[in-house]
């Protein structure tokens, strides 16, 4: 048996450490209890944002070194570096994040000895591109952690047995953000918000078309946070939809500054959907962090965003890829305004009871504790 008392250490590793649009791994990370974390990447970047003391990086390496750790890894299957770094901490467990980066870390593992927990996020699971790579891992992996039951579908259709998946939500710092009761104002326009990368799969300009259709019948504006390939294309739909004096763009935002804005703010769109080369989300996190702060949700049923917005309960959820079935759901927003109180009262319950960071990390570590002792067995 495990001696509780120990404080054992995990290893966490994605390649690149960590995207602005990624602090719900950092969040996982600077909440662990019974464990020591220690990051393992192959670049970094947003330090300030995500400070670490235990993060080691190629990237703080020579370039001669870091040639030849990748020659390692395309050669004997592991970086040294890691495995040095591994056997320093005296590591008990290994999380991947992403499974691409999980189907990387097999050779590693197998050299330490360690049992891996692997966690799917969105892309990797659904984009065509990742079928048939993942057998490795499937047979390898001690757990797989998905998002949903959509998910977990989608990786037993790909191959993984049944027994390996446990459905894991991430979660945020709920006792880190101010609950703001949304209350109805006819004097004023209803304020929406899209914090998202400008990717296809992100479905904004569905959104734009939506609300394109209701400018004449109501008083709204417009919020977008982030930034991305699809900028040109977007700001041409606010064009043809006339909504230049409706729509601010600001770019990419810290978290800090994405949560102020988001309390000055009235309803959520997340309007997701599939693209033509299947990738998909996963659960959307600014969908729970805007949940948090009392913003009832416009959303799609796309994937498992199902497992956070409820409909008619905390928001709506649309057809996704469908202008019309979405203006119905603003639509809906716009004409009961007395109903947003409530239903954002709802949202920030729902995240409290399965998305607060402090108890998906304790369930988190109950998974690492019974890999570890069915790896020893």
């Amino acid at each position: 048996m495990i001696n509780p008392a120990r404080k054992r250490c995990c290893a966490h590793y994605t390649a690149n450490y960590l995207p602005l649009t990624a602090n719900w791994i950092y969040r996982s990370v600077i909440n662990h209890v019974s464990f020591d974390p220690v990051f393992l990447c192959r670049t970094k970047q947003n330090i300030s944002h995500f400070p670490l003391d235990k993060l080691y990086s190629l990237q703080d390496l020579s370039a001669f070194k870091r040639v030849w750790q990748i020659f390692c890894l395309k050669t004997i299957g592991y970086i040294p570096f890691f495995k040095r770094m591994c056997h320093a901490y005296r590591v008990e467990i290994f999380h991947a994040h992403f499974g691409y980066q999980g189907a990387k870390s097999i050779g590693l593992t197998k050299k330490l000895n360690v049992p891996l927990i692997c966690s799917f996020y969105g892309d990797d699971a659904f984009a065509s591109m990742h079928e048939g790579k993942y057998a490795e891992l499937f047979a390898g992996a001690e757990k797989i952690l998905v998002l949903g039951p959509y998910m977990k579908a989608r990786l037993i259709e790909l191959g993984c047995p049944p027994d390996k998946l446990v459905i894991h939500h991430l979660g945020i710092d709920v006792d880190e953000i101010k609950f703001v009761s949304r209350k109805a104002d006819s004097n004023q326009p209803v304020r929406f918000l899209i914090a998202s990368s400008f990717l296809e799969k992100k479905g904004i300009e569905i959104a734009i078309k939506a609300l394109g259709q209701l400018k004449e019948q109501f008083n709204f504006t417009l919020d977008i946070i982030g930034d991305g390939p699809l900028k040109a294309q977007l700001l041409e739909e606010i064009t043809t939809w006339q909504l230049e004096s409706r729509v601010q763009l600001h770019g990419y935002k810290p978290y800090a500054e994405v949560i102020s804005m988001a309390h000055s703010c009235d309803v959520f769109i997340q309007a997701s959907r599939t693209t033509k080369d299947n990738r998909k989300e996963g659960t959307p996190m600014a969908i729970v962090d805007m949940m948090a702060t009392g913003m009832p949700v416009v959303s799609t049923n796309h994937s498992d965003i199902p497992e956070i917005v409820k409909d008619g309960i905390n928001g709506f959820l649309a057809n996704e890829n469908d202008v019309e079935s979405l203006r119905q759901c603003l639509e809906k927003v716009l004409t009961n305004r007395s109903a947003l109180e409530n239903l954002g009262v709802n949202a920030r319950k729902w995240v409290e009871e399965e998305f607060s960071v402090k108890r998906q990390t304790e369930r988190l570590e109950k998974i690492y504790d019974q890999a570890i002792e069915a790896h020893t067995r």
